[in-house]
């Protein structure tokens, strides 16, 4: 879930201490572990699988957490920016401490990659990629290399909204959305107004998104045989690309 330098304004990945509160937080895990689960079900994978998966951008290992407990002789390399990070996905893995294989490395940097050995039936990312907005189409091509023959690259993120009219439909969803889950997991009653300002903070502090029209096509380039959308609800989506057999 930790990319890069670029997302340091608003997120102190390099203090422990941050990391620890950004990782336990109720409502982060509440909204992301279900489309994780989700992702990880989208794997095209018999369960008893002996597989090999790189997951890029790991955070606190939340998602190779849950393709450890679905795959059990699977061998995972947690991948991030942070070695605060890698700590806690290192204490959240501990039970599979002989399946995983930790390394760090910048994906603002093109040669990220040199740290990571071999190729792997399956990529994986999860709430990452969006932070890196002008490098995601070199970084679908620099995935590619990695996926073996017959393997593919699931990525779970947010996307932009095509156009105007839905970016204000997603918004008025999203805030009705969250106000419910910060009600039923925290008991907090928030308005409407001051999740709105909420929001826009937050959303100044972010970079743009790519839409899903811009992801899919840059799949296809980097040379996936088969990409689709997998699963979507507004801004946030599971898309794939699969690379046949040779």
């Amino acid at each position: 879930m930790t990319t890069n330098s670029q997302s340091f304004e608003y997120h102190r990945w390099h203090s422990p201490e941050y990391v620890e509160s950004w990782a336990t937080r109720a409502t982060t895990e509440a909204s992301r572990r279900p489309l994780r689960k989700k992702l990880v079900s989208l794997l095209p994978f018999e369960r008893a699988a002996i597989i090999r998966v790189l997951d890029v951008a790991t955070g606190a290992g939340a998602l190779s957490l849950e393709i450890l407990s679905a795959y059990p002789n699977a061998r995972v390399v947690c991948h991030d920016y942070s070695e605060a990070m890698l700590t806690r996905a290192r204490q959240e893995l501990a039970q599979f401490s002989k399946q995983v294989v930790f390394v760090k490395s910048d994906l603002l940097e093109p040669m990220w990659t040199q740290v990571i050995e071999g190729t792997f039936d399956a990529v994986v990312s999860s709430f990452a990629l969006h932070d890196l907005t002008k490098r995601v189409k070199e970084i679908f091509g620099e995935v590619f290399a990695l996926v073996k023959p017959g393997g593919c690259f699931l990525n779970c993120d947010y996307v932009a909204p095509p156009g105007p009219v839905l970016e204000v439909a997603y918004f008025k969803a999203e805030l009705t959305t969250h106000q419910a889950t910060i009600k039923k997991e925290m008991g907090v009653d928030k308005s409407y107004e001051e999740l709105e300002k909420e929001f826009h903070d937050r959303q100044h502090r972010l970079l743009s998104p790519p839409t899903i029209t811009n992801e899919l096509e840059w799949l296809v380039q980097a040379g996936f045989n088969e990409v689709d959308c997998l699963w979507k609800d507004m801004r946030r989506a599971i898309l794939g690309g699969f690379k046949h057999d040779r």
